[in-house]
């Protein structure tokens, strides 16, 4: 069962993956009788793994069109694949699938729309696979995100009032951060995009809160960063993803509303960066105009932290590389009176 890092008490998640106090109970009684056998009649079928998508076929799969090589030895490589949509009119996205093609280098995936046309300009200029990209948004071609993928993060469909917006003629820019081994690997991820066949009601969009200016003392177990954000208009907030590194033990995320009362969105403790995970709220939390947004991250910079790449231990600040840090929040959320702009058409991709 995949770990689920949430505190109990300090939010409310409809994609909750706890075991009940009464499965516990039952398991400790087991172990406690001696873990006795069953009546193998009653065992279930085995478990039969498959790499099938999700949900089915999805709507679109868009995979780039050769290998593409990762050397072994270097620093953290960010490579950007370009593929048409191939849609001639808006869209919207219910739920997107990353599978990617060598688990061994590949340390997460972003997914952009890009309508400016540079992204396709930069890759005809490469003659390997995609191009070479940053981690900066700046970027034109990424100003439209539709999604993406870090390790842990299960796909899910949004209800049918929401979707992700997709304009129409679009190229799809695939980032994938590659984080190298030491040995030469090849990798060929691919996009699973399932389409909404009507158009929803509101558009889902998110607020980043981050530090870039976190320095991260070594040999110490439990160091604190912070960030925050006031809001400019009220939100519907939906989700919210932690995401640090391999130093990251916990994270914390408070919503300060205009009158003084403090709600928890999640406590992620302990935080493991093999299993992101993005805690979707039963119900959408109303956050006006206003309030502020609280992150406290917690980190682990010492030799009692097996997941420290560093050795010798060193001060460790913001940046892409696995060997550097992040604190991030993702808060995903609806706008309240604002609906989809353009209606999709009925039927299939266009």
């Amino acid at each position: 069962m995949p770990p689920w890092s949430a505190v109990p008490g300090h939010g409310e998640f409809r994609n909750e993956r706890r075991l009940t106090t009464e499965e516990i109970a039952t398991i400790a009684a087991w172990v406690d009788a001696g873990a006795p056998p069953g009546n193998k009649k009653d065992l279930p079928a085995k478990k039969v793994w498959s790499d099938d998508w999700s949900f089915g076929p999805p709507d679109l799969v868009l995979t780039p069109e050769g290998d593409f090589e990762v050397s072994g030895n270097g620093i953290d490589q960010y490579r950007c694949f370009v593929m048409p949509s191939g849609l001639r009119e808006v869209r919207y996205i219910q739920a997107m699938e990353v599978k990617p093609g060598n688990r061994k280098v590949v340390h997460h995936v972003r997914a952009f729309a890009d309508i400016t046309g540079q992204a396709l300009k930069l890759d005809v200029r490469d003659p390997s696979p995609g191009f070479d990209c940053g981690l900066s948004m700046i970027a034109p071609y990424k100003r439209i995100s539709i999604g993406g993928w870090a390790p842990g993060v299960v796909p899910e469909k949004l209800p049918e009032t929401i979707g992700v917006y997709l304009p129409a003629d679009a190229d799809i820019v695939m980032e994938v951060h590659y984080h190298r081994n030491g040995l030469k690997q090849t990798d060929r991820s691919s996009l699973g995009i399932y389409l909404h066949q009507v158009a929803p009601k509101n558009i889902a969009k998110s607020h980043v809160i981050m530090n870039i200016a976190i320095r991260i003392p070594p040999g110490v177990e439990r160091h604190e960063e912070r960030a925050k954000k006031i809001l400019n208009a009220p939100i519907l907030a939906t989700s919210i993803m932690p995401h640090m590194h391999l130093l990251g033990v916990e994270m914390r995320v408070t919503a300060t509303l205009p009158d003084g009362s403090v709600r928890d969105l999640v406590w992620a403790k302990p935080y493991d960066f093999n299993w992101q995970t993005s805690y979707r709220f039963k119900e959408p939390i109303l956050l006006p105009k206003d309030t502020r947004i609280d992150v406290v991250a917690i980190y682990n910079n010492s030799d009692s932290n097996p997941k420290n790449p560093s050795n010798p231990l060193k001060e460790v600040r913001f940046g892409e590389a696995t060997d550097q840090e992040m604190l991030v929040a993702f808060l995903g959320y609806i706008d309240p009176a604002a609906t989809a702009p353009v209606p999709a058409s009925s039927g299939g991709p266009q």
